[in-house]
């Protein structure tokens, strides 16, 4: 081939038929299983002037490279029979894989329908813990009204109690020991008339008998004053009574309530964990849902995926016997291969010399 700068014939340099063999052994090797790709580089270059030397000249470095090669052709060949053989297993086992297919496919069935079943029942349930909730937190409401109201009530009590005794304290007593004036007696009277118990002649004898001073009331004053105190010892002892029952009332409403929010809390727990139970169900279906297709895929798929392996056992066994007949063959010749003896010399002795018959004087002349 002529280039351009030199106008020469350039030759391209011929492969000789021990790199060629080569060549189909290394490209085998690359596909040696379990060794890394540093390692296949290293191998392959120690590997091509190792089998360029017959065997009887080789160091013993180049028959360790040699011996490596061997053992990865050898990796090589087992990976391909053992794939083989796991093919055939497969094929002769047919009728047991169908078997197998069908069986988990009903198993499979078996497994959604007890899901589905389960999901139903885990939601029924979450239905009706969700109504008892509902229930409970009504209960719990009216409870926390009914409080309330008994609050309000001890509270009204309370203060109408305290009110009174505000009166008698702040008002009713100063008077009695010191009398007052009519505006005041008045205001008192109708103050006390606003609490259930008074008499209203009792009342309105209160401007005569509290408008003197306590030393200057007579018998009958007397008598009016301790009437008073009769009547307001029944007040105050009707509104003790009266707040006693509205603070057990109230004690007895706060309890019913705390009862109240604790059965709710409980209920509103129950319909969590229910809830909880329920999705764990919803997914479980799904679950057995989707085994259920694949193992259904599975069964349907069982003609297709046996000619399949036995189209892949054809290639298989194709691949090994191209293995052997190529990269194995070519690198046992390789790796086997001596140095021929030279052939044999053959040794060309000259001919002895006759002498030739002498003329007839000379003859007699040599007879003599």
């Amino acid at each position: 081939v002529e280039t351009p700068q030199s106008g020469r014939r350039k030759t391209v340099p011929t492969i000789s038929e021990a790199e060629q063999q080569c060549e189909v052994i290394t490209t085998a090797l690359r596909d040696t299983p379990g060794v890394p790709e540093a390692a296949k580089d290293m191998l392959i270059a120690a590997l091509r002037p190792c089998l360029s030397v017959t065997r009887e000249k080789r160091h013993t470095f180049q028959h360790d490279i040699v011996g490596m090669a061997n053992e990865a052709l050898a990796t090589i060949q087992k990976e391909l029979e053992t794939d083989i053989a796991n093919k055939d297993a497969k094929l002769a086992d047919s009728a047991g894989e169908k078997q197998r297919r069908g069986s988990a496919t009903s198993e499979a069935k078996t497994k959604a329908d007890d899901a589905e079943t389960l999901e139903a029942q885990r939601l029924t349930a979450k239905t009706e813990a969700k109504e008892t909730e509902k229930t409970k937190q009504a209960a719990l409401a009216e409870a926390m009204k009914q409080e309330k109201s008994s609050l309000i009530q001890f509270e009204k009590v309370s203060a109408k109690k305290t009110s009174f005794e505000s009166l008698v304290s702040t008002q009713l007593e100063p008077l009695k020991s010191a009398g007052g004036g009519k505006r005041e007696i008045s205001t008192l009277a109708k103050a006390l008339g606003a609490f259930e118990g008074f008499d209203a002649s009792l009342l309105q004898a209160l401007s005569t008998v509290l408008a003197k001073p306590a030393d200057q009331h007579s018998s009958f004053d007397q008598i009016v004053i301790k009437q008073l105190d009769e009547a307001l010892s029944d007040v105050k002892g009707k509104l003790d009574a009266e707040l006693e029952v509205v603070d057990a009332d109230k004690m007895e409403k706060a309890s019913s309530k705390d009862a109240a929010q604790e059965a709710r809390n409980k209920a509103k727990e129950a319909y969590d964990n229910a809830h909880s139970d329920h999705q764990e169900a919803v997914e479980a279906r799904a679950g057995a849902k989707k085994a259920l297709q694949e193992a259904e895929n599975a069964q349907n798929s069982y003609d297709a995926d046996m000619r399949e392996v036995a189209s892949a056992l054809d290639a298989a066994n194709e691949a090994l016997v191209t293995f052997k007949n190529g990269p194995v063959e070519r690198f046992t010749c390789l790796r086997d291969k001596e140095t021929p003896a030279e052939p044999a010399m053959e040794v060309t002795l000259p001919e002895e010399e006759v002498p030739a018959p002498a003329k007839d004087g000379v003859a007699e002349a040599a007879a003599e």
